[in-house]
């Protein structure tokens, strides 16, 4: 299961890096928690409220106290400039950074004992599932769904789903 949400992260964050990017340095959203979002709406899983706040709490610490300090170190060298060489320092701090990532997502899906869903799931119900789980988060975050907001989840949405028709668009939060 891990190695499985660990190569769909993968995939969905290249497409769309920079929306995610923009979530987590503009609202402080944590990456691996929307595409822990997107993966479970993709097998047909809603987040109650209650298992939001568990996967947020049993990452918490690592996150605070691990992977957003060495974020903000890899960041500080990327934005000075010594008279030595560097990048070496910089590649080692981001392949700690990323294993750190890695073991956040491990603890994420250990924190849902019952991963599966029984039955089939439509190919538009999806992104509904997505977007429901994300409201969870947002509301466990406290984090208004305003237009920025709306506009780069819109972006995600059409980048994971290119072939959205638009009664299903319009059916979800966007």
């Amino acid at each position: 299961m891990e190695e499985e949400f660990w190569e769909y992260s993968k995939k969905i964050y290249a497409q769309s890096y920079t929306s995610f990017l923009w979530l987590q340095d503009r609202r402080s959203l944590d990456v691996n928690l929307l595409l822990f979002c997107y993966w479970l709406g993709k097998k047909g899983r809603r987040l109650s409220i209650e298992e939001v706040n568990r996967c947020c709490e049993n990452v918490k610490s690592l996150r605070q106290q691990f992977i957003v300090p060495l974020r903000s170190s890899r960041r500080f060298l990327k934005n000075i400039d010594f008279p030595t060489d560097y990048e070496k320092l910089k590649k080692a701090i981001l392949d700690v950074e990323l294993e750190g990532e890695r073991i956040e997502q491990r603890i994420l899906v250990g924190s849902l004992p019952d991963i599966s869903v029984e039955g089939k799931v439509a190919e538009g119900e999806y992104i509904l599932i997505m977007h429901y789980n994300i409201l969870k988060y947002l509301e466990h975050e406290k984090i208004s769904f305003d237009k920025p907001i709306k506009s780069t989840f819109n972006k995600i949405a059409l980048s994971l789903f290119p072939n959205l028709s638009q009664e299903v668009f319009n059916q979800s939060f966007l």
